[in-house]
């Protein structure tokens, strides 16, 4: 009886070696800018109480009701799958006393969210973000500093013009409750011609502001804005910010139906999103939520942060054939051939020994320990995989006390004696 194949679950996807090298391209340029802007990484559990999640998104919220991965372990305690960082970040944040050190302020933090969401592409229920999360800064400058992060992050990956930043203020909570009611009272005498199939109770209202279809964002549009509706300070310092935007020559559109999909959001609230991933689709995202400490602990922290889609950055780049510039130029450096037997097997080990200890974070060595029939295709299928340098121990090389080394990029091939195999590899790589 044949064994049925198992695959994976329905959203959540391998990270194939291809792939694994744009990811890791992607977090190594932004653990340097996180480094220029003195940011500190902060590492979170996947598992958190559910608790967490239903004070900081709300019982209302579609993620909380609809999305999230939920269960309760063995003593009984409700446990989730984290569906994002920034709740997590506020959790340790307070937890871990970081309030007292003013220095570990800005957190970044990378690593799996999980939702139970409808799949498509770039869309997944195990997803990769990175975050960042700063507290104790009431400031719009702070807010200005993380949109120049994330600009700095698209020059560097050569996509700063596949993507467009749209800001909106949605105001204090006070703000939001004005026009909710407004929104409910309004929505509540077309409902008869519009919303009859709707149960007003359950409907968050706040959401439907950027609603997908098509009906319901045309009704909208005859609809006052909410920037229409927030205090005097809030749209000062939104005004304020805008106007420095522009000073600094940052390009941005006002989108005043942008809100933001979980509830603990206030003010100043943005998007990067492109039209270059079939549809438009929002990669990078984030915003103020000065009361989120509020309702998680006795503590009051102003705070505004980030969050980052890697698997729609990376389809982005793969969309418009970027991926090349963070593929490694050469998946491996050194092919090292000692496959006849034992002893050849062995001094290739030595070999790769050797040179490793001489680079020791810099080098890309794989030893073949597998045997070849024709060494001519042998050597032809390695030459596919772009090694600098191939390096032959066979039995010929054994029993004459020699090795083989040749230079991919200069084709020059050379025969040297064991004791001099590092000076001659080094000469090569100084050469290439």
């Amino acid at each position: 009886m044949s064994k049925l194949q198992i695959k994976s679950l329905k959203g959540m996807h391998d990270c194939i070696p291809n792939d694994i090298s744009i990811y890791r391209n992607i977090e190594n340029i932004f653990e340097k800018l996180m480094k220029n802007y003195s940011f500190q990484e902060i590492r979170l559990p996947i598992l958190e109480k559910t608790s967490l999640f239903s004070r900081s998104l709300g019982l209302h919220n579609y993620v909380y009701n609809k999305e999230m991965y939920s269960f309760m372990d063995r003593n009984g305690l409700n446990l989730s799958l984290r569906p994002e960082g920034t709740a997590g970040c506020v959790r340790a944040y307070i937890q871990n006393n970081l309030f007292l050190n003013k220095i570990l302020n800005k957190l970044w933090y990378f690593g799996p969210m999980f939702r139970y969401e409808n799949t498509q592409k770039g869309r997944f229920r195990q997803f990769y973000q990175i975050g960042v999360e700063v507290f104790g800064y009431t400031n719009i400058s702070i807010d200005i500093e993380l949109i120049l992060i994330i600009k700095r992050l698209w020059e560097k990956l050569g996509i700063v013009n596949l993507l467009r930043l749209e800001i909106n203020s949605i105001g204090s909570l006070e703000d939001r409750n004005k026009y909710l009611i407004y929104i409910k009272k309004k929505i509540g005498n077309t409902k008869k011609n519009f919303f009859k199939n709707f149960d007003l109770n359950k409907i968050n209202f706040f959401r439907l502001l950027d609603n997908k279809n098509k009906k319901i964002k045309d009704k909208y549009y005859s609809f006052p804005k909410i920037i229409d509706f927030i205090n005097e300070n809030s749209l000062y310092n939104f005004k304020k910010l805008c106007n420095n935007l522009t000073a600094l020559g940052i390009s941005y559109k006002i989108n005043y139906n942008l809100v933001r999909g979980l509830d603990y959001y206030n003010d100043f609230v943005f998007e990067w999103t492109s039209d270059y991933l079939g549809i438009k689709k929002s990669i990078c995202s984030g915003g103020r939520y000065d009361n989120l400490a509020r309702c998680l602990s006795k503590f009051s922290i102003p705070a505004v942060g980030f969050a980052l889609g890697l698997d729609r950055l990376v389809l982005l780049l793969k969309n418009n054939k970027k991926k090349d510039v963070f593929i490694y130029k050469n998946m491996i450096d050194i092919y090292i051939i000692s496959s006849f037997n034992n002893k050849t097997r062995l001094l290739g080990i030595k070999i790769m020994e050797k040179i490793i200890n001489y680079f020791p974070n810099s080098i890309k060595i794989y030893n073949d320990y597998n045997k070849y029939k024709n060494l001519g295709k042998k050597i032809f299928k390695i030459l596919k995989l772009k090694p600098r340098i191939i390096i032959i121990i066979g039995q010929n090389e054994l029993n004459n006390n020699f090795i083989t080394i040749k230079d991919v990029v200069l084709n020059q091939q050379k025969k040297v004696s064991y004791k001099n195999v590092l000076d001659i590899v080094i000469n090569f790589l100084k050469k290439n």
